[in-house]
């Protein structure tokens, strides 16, 4: 894997997860004084909106997320990331089953959890059905693991420096 600029965070509909990861991300990267690039994308067109216990979550952080618009995933908009970031295992190999004709998909292709170095437990669950004190421990997670993620992407590309 050469330097890392350009970040895709994946879910199944882009309005829970995926999102928040894309903004947590940027304020990060922000905040280290990376230089990096961040989208999401779902599989499915769920909502056209961030689901609201996604956007307070965000908005107590002080986060404007105020531009968000979900997308689906296709081939143009893999192809030119570095990294691909799934919430679940099954993502992961949906993609690279899916788009194996894109080059390194699968070398550029992890849950967040698997890219943090985690080995047991790689899935996030969806919180979209769950109740209210899941859905924040989930946006918890995801928060915990994306500022890891950030400090290992700052790290690889000053090795590729």
């Amino acid at each position: 894997m050469g330097k890392i600029k350009r970040i895709l965070l994946q879910c199944l509909g882009n309005t829970a997860r995926s999102p928040v990861a894309e903004y947590l991300a940027r304020y990060y990267a922000n905040k280290k004084g990376a230089n990096l690039t961040f989208e999401s994308a779902g599989f499915i067109n769920a909502f056209s909106y961030m689901q609201p216990e996604s956007q307070e979550y965000l908005n107590a952080k002080g986060i404007n997320h105020s531009d968000f618009h979900p997308q689906i995933i296709n081939r143009k908009l893999l192809e030119k990331q570095d990294l691909i970031i799934t919430m679940e295992v099954s993502h992961a190999q949906k993609i690279r089953d899916n788009y194996s004709g894109i080059v390194d998909i699968d070398k550029k292709t992890f849950t967040l959890r698997e890219f943090n170095g985690e080995t047991d437990e790689l899935n996030i669950i969806d919180p979209y059905y769950a109740n209210t004190t899941t859905y924040k421990k989930v946006l918890r997670i995801i928060d915990e693991n994306i500022e890891k993620m950030i400090n290992k992407i700052i790290q690889i590309n000053q090795l590729k420096s």
